[in-house]
């Protein structure tokens, strides 16, 4: 899927995709994990999304996403002044706890990055076709090392029920993804007929699925 695409849907605020509120996941299944040794968690294509907020709470929050309007809409919108500056290939955008690296993820070395304790994917995976999702995890799977968590949340339905983005990703996709780590199914629910941040989606099943996936 082409940049051009996400920038499309930023400058057009095609972004049903976003949540406007914190995701039930947190506080009912993965705050409990969180440890006092936990200092940074990294958010790949974070968008503009709230839960960064509930992180910020806990740790330091590294956040990439290639849009731009994003960067500038996730601390405009609270009007929180924020500072920006020049690592390149990255324009960072940051205040306190939050720092949001703009362009593209896969420019991201996990040296720039640095040492992080859980990786939060809540709408990255499900957000790429199948042609994209092997190199995504790749880059994720080497910033999972010993002692870091993923929370991974995906997203179930027919895929021949609706075309992507989102696109499904089941258990066997979960557990072929990460195939040689530990991977736990820790929560999920029931979103038939239900909205999923801000669409309603056509299909006769909609589930999502939150994962622990540690080395």
């Amino acid at each position: 899927m082409e940049a051009s695409f996400w920038h499309n849907c930023w400058q057009k605020d095609s972004i049903g995709f976003h949540q406007d509120e914190l995701h039930p996941f947190l506080t009912q299944y993965i705050q409990p994990l969180i440890g006092a040794q936990d200092h940074k968690v990294f958010v790949p294509l974070c968008g503009k999304s709230l839960d960064m907020f509930f992180w910020a709470e806990h740790m330091q929050v590294d956040g990439c996403e290639l849009s731009e309007i994003a960067c500038r809409d996730f601390f405009e919108d609270h009007n929180i002044d924020y500072q920006t500056h020049l690592k390149p290939p990255f324009v960072c955008y940051s205040k306190d706890e939050i720092r949001l690296y703009q362009g593209d993820i896969f420019e991201l070395s996990p040296e720039m990055l640095g040492k992080v304790d859980w990786v939060y994917d809540r709408a990255a995976l499900i957000a790429l076709p199948k042609s994209l999702q092997l190199q995504y995890v790749d880059y994720i799977r080497s910033l999972v090392t010993t002692g870091v968590k993923l929370a991974l949340i995906t997203l179930e339905f027919p895929p021949e029920e609706l075309s992507g983005p989102p696109f499904p990703v089941f258990q066997a996709d979960v557990n072929h993804l990460f195939d040689g780590f530990n991977i736990e199914l820790i929560g999920e629910r029931e979103l038939t007929n239900k909205q999923f941040a801000r669409r309603t989606f056509d299909v006769s099943f909609l589930r999502e699925k939150l994962y622990l996936i540690t080395v």
